[in-house]
C-alpha cells in the first residue's frame, strides 16, 4: 500500500501552466496523501505565477499563494509517481534525461484522453472500492501506460496553450484546456 502519492507538473518556466495545475491538483487532493510539486525545463527560478494565471487559479478556488518557479532536476523526477507535462516537447526533453521515467510521464491532455481508454469499473475491480488516491493514481498511472502503448497520438491536442506574455483570452484558453483535464482525473480517482 502506498503511503503518498507524489506528482509533478512541468511546463517551461514553471510561472503560469505547471503552477495552475500543481495548485488545483493540490486543491482537489489536500486531505488525500496525494503530494503535488511544480517545475520548469528553463525555470523563471524563484519567481512567482504570473498574475492572469493567479486570478484564475483563485477565482477556482485554490490557493494561488506562494508559488515559486523551480527548475525541474534528476532528483524531483526520481521522487515522482506521475509527471504531468503541459506538452509533447516538455515530455521528449524529460525523457532526454530520465529515459527509465517514461512510463510514468504524460501530457496532462494526453492523460485525460487515455482515461476514456478506461472501463467503467477498471479502477475497482482492480484495486478495490476502498483504495485510497494513492493506491488509486498508482494504478492509474500504470493503466495509462498500458492504454498509450495501443492508442492513437493526441498530436497538438495533448498540448496546453503557453499564455506567458500574452493577453487575458490566451490565459483564459490555457487554463480551460488544463481545468477540463485535471477535473477528469480526480474524476477517475474519486470513482
Amino acid at each position: 500500500m502506498a503511503d503518498q502519492f507524489t506528482i509533478l507538473t512541468i511546463c517551461t518556466g514553471n510561472i503560469c501552466r505547471s503552477p495552475a495545475m500543481e495548485r488545483l491538483l493540490a486543491h482537489h487532493f489536500a486531505d488525500d496523501a496525494v503530494r503535488v510539486l511544480g517545475a520548469g525545463v528553463f525555470a523563471h527560478v524563484g519567481e512567482e505565477m504570473k498574475e492572469p494565471m493567479r486570478r484564475r487559479v483563485e477565482a477556482y478556488g485554490a490557493d494561488a499563494e506562494g508559488t515559486a518557479g523551480d527548475q525541474v532536476d534528476a532528483a524531483l523526477i526520481g521522487e515522482s509517481d506521475l509527471i504531468l507535462t503541459a506538452t509533447r516537447d516538455h515530455r521528449r526533453e524529460l525523457l532526454r534525461h530520465a529515459p527509465d521515467a517514461g512510463a510514468r510521464i504524460f501530457t496532462l491532455r494526453e492523460a485525460a484522453r487515455l482515461l476514456d481508454g478506461l472501463g467503467e469499473d477498471d479502477l475497482e475491480q482492480s484495486v478495490g472500492p476502498e483504495a485510497r488516491p494513492p493506491e488509486r493514481l498508482a494504478f492509474l498511472t500504470q493503466r495509462l501506460d498500458d492504454l498509450r502503448a495501443s492508442a492513437r497520438s493526441g498530436g497538438s491536442d495533448d498540448d496546453i496553450l503557453d499564455p506567458y506574455m500574452m493577453g487575458e483570452g490566451a490565459y483564459d484558453e490555457s487554463f480551460e484546456q488544463l481545468r477540463g483535464p485535471i477535473e477528469a482525473l480526480v474524476r477517475a480517482v474519486r470513482g
